[in-house]
This record gives structure tokens, sequence and C-alpha cells, in this order.
């Protein structure tokens, strides 16, 4: 057999720039370099799907914080029709939209914090002060209480209550802001409650004070509730005055 020539079961070959590679040897890498880009392609795919479900859950995260936001300031601004429904009905247009909404807020904000109905409020700020951020306080016989503003306070009660707090209360004219009237009245109201582990003893040691109050528990004296009644009944008629405009309860909370 002439050597110079292949046998029939010898492989067939590509000779490309003097180098003889095999077409066996070629489709392999072919194939492999198929497979390769395959996958890359696939992983590129993966990687590309991974980040859109990403970019979706971001959306979606962002969509719900969206409408749980706008949820949160309907329930606001529900709760502030409901406060100014009720003082409307009390005070007709004595006060100006701008304090209406003031107060409002105010009302709503106080209530949020410490856990009560924002119309429970209403009901001791129309007893104490009749909505007058200006208010004196002043005894049966005619003299002066000492009590300022929205919840007629006493300076020396302010100025204990706003340590508390870490604010700062000067004078007597700091007590005819109502931002700092009716948050420092909240906070010694809801400071007597937890005292006397009663709404109704916290609210009569509010009106009368506390050392009042315990000295006629102590000597067992009958107590005068007509303070408690009053808020009462003024709780009750604000409540039925926002129930028949069909405002719904709780809405703060």
């Amino acid at each position: 057999m002439n050597p110079s020539h292949p046998s029939p079961g010898l492989r067939l070959g590509l000779l490309i720039h003097g180098n003889k590679i095999w077409i066996s040897e070629f489709v392999s890498i072919f194939l492999i370099s198929a497979l390769l880009l395959a996958f890359s392609a696939l992983t590129f795919l993966i990687v590309l799907d991974e980040a859109i479900i990403r970019s979706n859950d971001r959306r979606i995260l962002a969509l719900n914080a969206g409408k749980q936001s706008q949820e949160k300031d309907l329930a606001n601004l529900a709760s502030k029709e409901r406060i100014i429904n009720a003082m409307r009905a009390e005070l007709g247009d004595r006060l100006s939209r701008q304090t209406y909404w003031q107060l409002s807020d105010l009302v709503r904000s106080s209530s949020s914090t410490f856990g009560y109905d924002p119309l429970l409020l209403l009901a001791v700020i129309d007893v104490e002060s009749k909505f007058s951020p200006r208010a004196m306080g002043q005894y049966k016989n005619g003299e002066a209480s000492g009590a300022f503003g929205l919840m007629q306070l006493k300076l020396e009660t302010a100025q204990s209550i706003a340590a508390s707090l870490g604010l700062t209360v000067r004078s007597n004219s700091d007590l005819f802001r109502p931002d700092v009237n009716v948050a420092l009245g909240v906070a010694y109201l809801t400071q007597l409650i937890a005292q006397f582990k009663s709404f109704k003893l916290g609210l009569l040691a509010y009106n009368q004070g506390p050392g009042v109050i315990l000295e006629q528990l102590a000597t067992q004296h009958p107590l005068s509730i007509d303070y408690y009644h009053k808020v009462l009944r003024s709780f009750y008629r604000f409540r039925a005055i926002t129930d028949s405009l069909g405002v719904v309860r709780d809405l703060s909370k």
C-alpha cells in the first residue's frame, strides 16, 4: 500500500493555513461553542427574569405602601371632618374655617397619641372653655381660678407636665397657644386616669384636683360628679351629631 495515500478507514480533514483540523474535531468544537452560547443565553434570560421579578416586587410594595398611605390619609381626613362637624354643631360660624381645621388636627393627633375617642376630648374642651383659646377660669364666687386656655390648665400643673414631656412652658401666655394647651391637657388627663386607675376618677381629678379626690376617697366623702356627667352629656351630644351625618366612628385609631 502506498503510504502517501490515507486508507479508507482514516478520518477526513480540512487543511486550514497549513494545519490539518479533522472534521470530527471541528464539529465537536462547534457543538461545544453552541452549548456554551445557549447556556450563556439561558443564564442571561434567568438573570433578566429575576431582575424583572424584583422590579415588579418593588413596584407592588410601592403600590401597597401608597395604598396604605392613601387609606391612612383618608381615615385622618374623615376623622377631622367628624370633629369639625361636631364643633360646627356647637359653635356655628363663631370660628373661622382655618381655626376649625387647626383644632380638629390638634384633637385628632392628641386622641390618636393617647388612645382616646376624639369626641371625648372635644367634650372636655367644650365643658372647660367652650372652645375659647383665650378662656380664663373663674371660681363660682367670680374670683380667677388661674386656669387658662382650651383645657383650662394652671401654670404650675402645665410646667410639671411639660417637664415630663421634655417641653418648656415659661408663662401663662404659653397656655393660650392651642397646640401647647391641648397637648399638655391630654397628657395631664391621661396621667390622672392612670394614677386613679379609673376614667371617672381621673376626669374628676382633672376638674377638682387630685389632692381633693384622694382626700374624699380617704374620708369616704361623697364625690361631686357633676363635672363627669357634663362631659358625658357633651360627648354623647357630639356623637349623636356625627352619627346622624353617617360618619364612621374611631377612624383616628
